[in-house]
């Protein structure tokens, strides 16, 4: 019978376990943020839970060509009412804004409320007949 390779008397090391790293921008170490909600945030997010699993079960490419080609649509159709179309990617973007709030730096922040005044702007140029 065949001896294996590895001589008898040599056992496996045995590893220390490992420890988990703990991102100091996180504060304590857990896994999740948490964050108290309350009122119409906590009804938000429970509300927000199978919208996000759907979304999180969707292609990650999709949702992004999606909110693309809304709002090249809101832009290039010819009808002062396609400005309605550039309201769809602002709610979205107002609703992802409203979940990741408490987790945002406030440069964060800024932005994305500037991307949804942006979209918003163009929504009332385009259904003024101004753009």
């Amino acid at each position: 019978m065949p001896q294996s390779k590895r001589h008898p008397a040599r056992r496996p090391q045995q590893r220390p376990a490992r420890t988990q790293h703990r991102n100091p921008a996180r504060g304590s170490g857990s896994s999740r943020p948490t964050t108290s909600s309350t009122g119409w945030r906590l009804s938000l997010e429970k509300a927000s839970v199978r919208p996000l699993l759907v979304l999180k079960s969707l292609p990650s490419w999709l949702v992004p060509v999606l909110l693309a080609a809304v709002m090249v649509a809101g832009l290039m159709i010819p009808s002062p009412w396609a400005g309605l179309l550039l309201l769809l990617p602002a709610v979205f973007l107002l609703w992802l804004l409203l979940l990741s709030w408490p987790l945002l730096s406030t440069t964060a922040k800024l932005v994305r409320v500037l991307v949804i005044l942006v979209l918003v702007a163009a929504t009332w140029f385009r259904l003024t007949g101004q753009f």
